[in-house]
């Protein structure tokens, strides 16, 4: 698991970032002494932000028994968290060396002589292109003889010789070091699934942070694909709608957020597939059946769109469940998820709703399944992931449309097991937040109006 999701979830579930750094900062130390024996004169580069807090706990450890000197790459002004921030003060009143990297002028600062050279840059943090002086220190320390040794995952570029990963294996670990962490977690829910796929660039435009199609809507239910929709909207930039005339007009009438695609006819026809599939070509990610009905062409036209797409990410929820029951082995084609509740989940598989079973589904057909419940059970076939969030208030109409409109959205950004996890996990966040406003008794159109404060909510985690 990305252990960025890992240290959020556990802030959230109690077990704070301060213990988590000081397991792992001291388990590196604890194991480099084990390879490498004391007195030693050991240089760590660290940069500013948690996996630098692992390499300042580290040099405090090592510290004892050995001559270490620490790099801080930046300003320390500019350490933000909480714990890595305590811990680097720490190191003020021990016998540590203190240098500082600001820019690539301070590069000459970087010994020759030290046995020991310590990667704590940037761990799981780094995203897009190393920039300078980070990309100049670890070209300076390549060149260096010497043992170089990696916190978590080795920077990019930086030639490691070991790389001790923390809780869970990474790529290229040599070593495994537990930090504390229960394994019941990897199998959790939590805000660090919506901060991760939450996250937008400052250089983003219009449609880069996610297209969505929702395919949906009938004469009796013209209200699904505007929850939908409505939810989607708080994540993905565009939120497209295909749905019948009967219901394309009231939906387009009913918010302008929203690019409307109407059919010919007054449910879903076979004559649609071709229309639907040219929609879809431009989009990320497609939300099918949310109000769809179950009209026989309807059904129909459901079946012979998902076998006409391929390499897709697709939610199918409500109605679109009712129409794959004999053609899930077509679900492969592309990257599905599937949302039941327990009765759907019972006729779709003609089996009982089962964590062993909901897991062996999931594998045999290669889909991802969010069985919805009182516990709300998520698997890709390979895990199988728990999700507590929610309240009994969520039995109101179109709580389920939501839950589908954010899963959709969130797959825009990552895989549609971690978009199942945060979906589901803000789903019932707003749900809560709604309780703890309005009381048990409320609506889902009250539920999307407090979405946003839910993201927040996550973001302090």
């Amino acid at each position: 698991m990305d252990t960025y999701i890992i240290d959020s979830n556990c802030k959230y579930y109690g077990l704070d970032t301060r213990i988590l750094m000081e397991n792992a900062g001291r388990g590196v130390a604890a194991d480099i002494e084990k390879r490498f024996g004391t007195r030693n004169k050991i240089a760590i580069f660290c940069g500013l932000g948690n996996n630098g807090g692992d390499g300042f706990v580290s040099a405090r450890y090592l510290s004892k028994e050995n001559q270490v000197t620490v790099y801080l790459i930046g300003d320390p002004s500019n350490i933000k968290d909480g714990a890595a921030l305590s811990n680097w003060n720490l190191l003020d009143h021990l016998k540590i060396e203190k240098l500082f990297i600001k820019d690539s002028r301070d590069i000459e600062k970087i010994r020759s002589d030290f046995d020991i050279y310590v990667d704590a840059i940037f761990g799981v943090g780094v995203h897009g292109t190393v920039r300078q002086p980070f990309n100049s220190v670890i070209n300076r320390i390549n060149e260096i003889e010497g043992i170089k040794v990696s916190i978590d995952i080795a920077s990019p570029n930086f030639i490691s010789n070991v790389v001790m990963s923390l809780h869970t294996p990474k790529k290229d670990a040599t070593t495994l070091i537990d930090i504390g962490i229960p394994k019941e977690f990897n199998d959790f829910t939590g805000p660090g699934y919506v901060n991760r796929l939450n996250l937008r660039a400052n250089d983003s435009h219009k449609g880069d942070n996610g297209k969505i199609l929702v395919i949906g809507g009938s004469k009796d239910y013209h209200g699904a694909p505007i929850y939908a929709g409505l939810a989607a909207s708080y994540i993905s930039d565009l939120v497209y709608i295909a749905s019948p005339k009967s219901t394309a007009k009231s939906i387009k009438s009913f918010s302008p957020d929203f690019i409307v695609y109407p059919t010919e006819k007054n449910h879903f026809v076979l004559d649609d597939v071709e229309y639907l599939k040219k929609i879809s070509e431009n989009v990320d990610s497609i939300l099918l059946g949310v109000g769809i009905g179950r009209e026989p062409e309807t059904v129909q036209t459901i079946v012979e769109y998902i076998k006409s797409i391929s390499g897709k990410k697709v939610v199918i929820d409500a109605d679109g469940l009712f129409a794959i029951k004999d053609c899930l082995k077509d679900l492969r084609k592309n990257n599905v998820c599937i949302t039941p509740h327990y009765n759907e989940y019972k006729r779709l598989f003609d089996e009982p709703f089962t964590e062993e079973n909901i897991k062996l589904n999931a594998d045999k057909y290669g889909i991802s399944i969010v069985c919805k419940g009182v516990v709300d059970l998520i698997s890709d076939g390979k895990r199988l992931l728990k999700n507590f969030t929610g309240n009994p208030g969520m039995t109101t109409g179109g709580t389920g449309d939501v839950l589908a409109g954010l899963i959709a959205a969130f797959s825009n950004k990552g895989t549609i097991l971690e978009a199942a996890c945060a979906g589901t996990f803000l789903n019932g966040i707003a749900g809560d937040i709604t309780k703890e406003e309005m009381g048990i008794n409320f609506r889902s159109s009250d539920m999307i109006q407090r979405i946003p404060k839910a993201l927040k909510f996550c973001e302090q985690f």
